[in-house]
């Protein structure tokens, strides 16, 4: 008896045969390898954040299907970031403490049984990049904008030096969801990172976005033009979830409030710069709204934002001269 076995075609075993690979065999990168062995034994400054820390508050709740928010620290101390939880592993944002590091990366295992696959800096400030080398440890790709890694090496920070770096714009797929990484222009930092989330759309905006709460302090290592321009950029992309990287999270609507703020701020303190107004007289002129008096940090920051906008202003008018 004749027995004729049917085979498919070879495009259709193929395409079948993809179907059947695990999501981990698809995720990877667009992002430049860093050559940390040229900076082994990098001396860096005493880590203040290793100190055990077990009444130090610190969470992991859902935001939004397998997006999670990660905190540590309580009241004006509060430092977060986003955190993606797929069948792959996970990718943390900003860990902000090596004290606490070690409980967030214990946690995400214990309750999702996966590893931390990726550990996004969002700038290279150390309350926010601290944390990251517990990670990188146990395996983890650290990623970071290529201006952070100046900061990471001169300011020797006792945190990790990125294992992948980026100009513009990076892709990391992990576990079937994609995530997206841009560098728009210099603003709380050169090395700022915003990182969205198209599917949830949701967006980690650290430092730069603020929710009804003051910049902090006297705007230190900003930029006020690329601040707007960001803040421009934010404004104009589909996301209704804004972790800010501290306190909580914010809404479209708060960016524009921020907005509103900085611009008035700067042309504030430029005219009375122009009117030839001395520091003393001048930051007691400089006027605030009702809602601005109202938001996180007011009375702690007012004068010191006016300071640090005042700098920027001296520093970059020139009259007749």
């Amino acid at each position: 008896m004749l027995t004729l076995r049917l085979f498919p075609p070879a495009t259709l075993v193929f395409s079948f045969a993809l179907a059947l690979v695990p999501a981990a065999a698809m995720a990877g990168d667009d992002g430049i390898p860093v050559d940390r062995e040229k900076y082994a034994g990098r001396q860096t400054e005493a880590d203040f954040t290793a100190s055990d820390c077990p009444d130090n508050p610190r969470s992991l709740q859902q935001v939004k299907d397998n997006l999670y928010r990660h905190t540590t620290g309580a009241g004006l101390a509060v430092h977060s970031g986003l955190v993606l939880i797929t069948k792959e592993g996970a990718l943390v944002i900003d860990p902000a403490m090596t004290c606490t590091s070690t409980w967030l990366r214990d946690e995400i295992r214990r309750r999702f049984n996966v590893p931390v696959k990726y550990v996004v800096l969002s700038h290279a400030h150390f309350d926010h990049a601290a944390g990251a080398q517990v990670f990188q440890q146990d395996g983890a790709i650290v990623v970071a904008n290529q201006r952070a890694l100046e900061p990471i090496i001169g300011e020797n920070l006792p945190t990790a030096l990125p294992d992948r770096v980026f100009d513009k714009q990076m892709t990391i797929t992990l576990g079937g969801e994609t995530v997206e990484l841009h560098r728009i222009a210099p603003s709380h930092s050169d090395s700022m990172t915003m990182v969205l989330f198209p599917r949830h759309h949701a967006l980690q905006c650290t430092d730069v976005c603020e929710s009804k709460s003051m910049p902090y302090n006297d705007l230190l290592d900003f930029y006020y033009p690329g601040w707007i321009e960001t803040l421009d950029w934010v404004l104009a992309q589909d996301v209704d979830i804004i972790d800010i990287g501290h306190y909580s999270p914010g809404t479209k609507q708060d960016i524009a409030a921020e907005r509103a703020y900085m611009v008035d701020l700067h042309q504030q303190v430029l005219d009375l710069t122009r009117q030839g107004m001395s520091w003393d007289h001048l930051y007691r002129n400089v006027k605030f709204s009702p809602d601005i008096k109202n938001w996180i940090g007011y009375d702690t920051m007012k004068t010191l934002n006016i300071l640090g906008m005042y700098r920027w202003v001296s520093n970059h008018r020139r009259g007749v001269w």
